[in-house]
């Protein structure tokens, strides 16, 4: 296991590195989330104190962090610091040519957002670096590469998959995350992102850092399963921080975060206290799915004397829509509607095949006539029953589809 020849804790105070950076003694509470990373002990009541609270965990790490996500507010300080540890990890941390393969590299990845947000985190790389003891490190700078003496670089870009796919990576940090694409289809989702990044760090000696850092925005994507999953979570090895603005900056005024709240207070609410914005959710809030829902049931199997109902959304299986089919139940005794089956089947596919397959699961429950919207093109009602029109072998068994109009129609 590799120990580091300087720890980031003691970078970020020592006069002669990061010192000049954050001096400020309201820096304090970022030196208790390096000590995290570096698995130095939490010894001062505050400093416990406020790793419980960010948390939501009961235990002290015992060890060092590979996996962090940190959710803080606007202005906490979450820019210079994941800047700080980029030029930590590359530059001070160790002589990574100790454990490189012959003709391999050993690169640091920093994502912004967008390129302003890039731009943003490299001017801070620059002024950490621009320190002499930091500046004799730096051998080469190209646009957006810097290379070290210790044989490690350090890549600053947009958000690109491409970036961090087929790297050999010593860490991968990202910056606004939540603001990053979560759309499943979208080339560079934080979910791609993450996924190419575990890979590329695979091989590194101490299996690379992963910090993903944000202010919270909507109920989705990468960072909201991460603080779903892991805060409060004690026995989870990888770790969510989620603090407010002022909890991280306690300089930061108060009069700020109140005129804001006075000019938009959902938009303030999510920007400084950290709260995921409810505005922004999809139809339903997700609180309230999630309310109604049973996690442990994947399915509910057919049962005798009950009245089974079904509604499809179909899809012609080549383009970004999918084909998906529900069954459900009135249940008298609690007055409510329960959603048995929900299927999804992602395209590319041949409809006819998820035809024939969802009839015969609508068979399995007594279905005999389901609600849609219109169907595509591709289908034709034929003697009242549906099938996909190059294959008169794949009939849906119900005999009628009740078409309701969409917004096209």
């Amino acid at each position: 296991m590799m120990t580091p020849d300087i720890t980031l804790s003691h970078a970020l105070f020592d006069p002669s590195l990061f010192g000049g950076t954050f001096s400020a003694p309201s820096f304090w509470t970022w030196k208790v989330v390096a000590k995290v990373i570096d698995g130095i002990p939490l010894r001062e009541q505050r400093e416990i104190d406020l790793f419980h609270e960010c948390t939501g965990r009961s235990k002290l790490p015992t060890k060092p962090v590979r996996r962090l996500f940190i959710l803080a507010g606007r202005r906490a300080g979450k820019d210079r610091f994941e800047s700080a540890v980029t030029v930590w990890r590359s530059a001070l941390c160790t002589d990574w040519r100790k454990w490189q393969s012959p003709g391999e590299g050993s690169v640091c990845i920093l994502l912004g957002a967008d390129k302003k947000q890039a731009a943003i985190l490299r001017k801070y790389c620059q002024g950490l670096l621009a320190v002499p003891l930091l500046a004799r490190e730096v051998v080469r700078q190209t646009g957006d590469v810097i290379e070290f003496r210790n044989g490690s670089s350090l890549e600053i870009a947009a958000n690109d998959v491409r970036l961090v796919r087929g790297r050999s990576a010593i860490a991968v940090l990202g910056s606004e995350c939540c603001h990053w694409k979560t759309d499943e289809h979208a080339a560079s989702s934080d979910e791609e992102v993450v996924a190419a990044a575990e890979p590329s760090m695979a091989m590194a000696v101490d299996h690379g850092l992963l910090l993903m850092g944000s202010s919270v925005y909507r109920k989705r994507g990468f960072m909201y399963r991460m603080y779903k999953e892991l805060h409060g979570n004690d026995e989870a090895e990888d770790l969510c921080w989620f603090a407010s603005s002022q909890t991280m900056n306690p300089q930061l005024s108060g009069d700020v975060v109140d005129r804001a709240l006075a000019r938009d207070a959902a938009k303030a609410n999510a920007e400084f206290r950290n709260i995921w914005r409810e505005d922004l959710a999809d139809f339903c809030p997700l609180e309230v799915i999630e309310n109604c829902t049973d996690f442990d049931v994947h399915e509910r199997p057919p049962a005798p004397g009950i009245k089974y109902f079904s509604y499809c959304d179909s899809a012609g299986g080549t383009g970004s829509d999918s084909f998906t089919l529900s069954l459900a139940h009135y249940d008298k005794a609690h007055d409510a509607i329960v959603v048995d089956v929900v299927r999804e089947r992602r395209p590319r596919f041949v409809p006819a095949h998820v035809i024939a397959e969802f009839a015969k699961l609508l068979q399995a429950y007594g279905v005999s006539s389901i609600m849609s919207v219109i169907l595509p093109a591709v289908f034709m009602p034929t003697n009242g029953r549906a099938t996909a029109s190059r294959s008169g072998r794949a009939r849906a068994t119900p005999a009628k589809i009740i078409c309701l109009p969409c917004r096209c129609c």
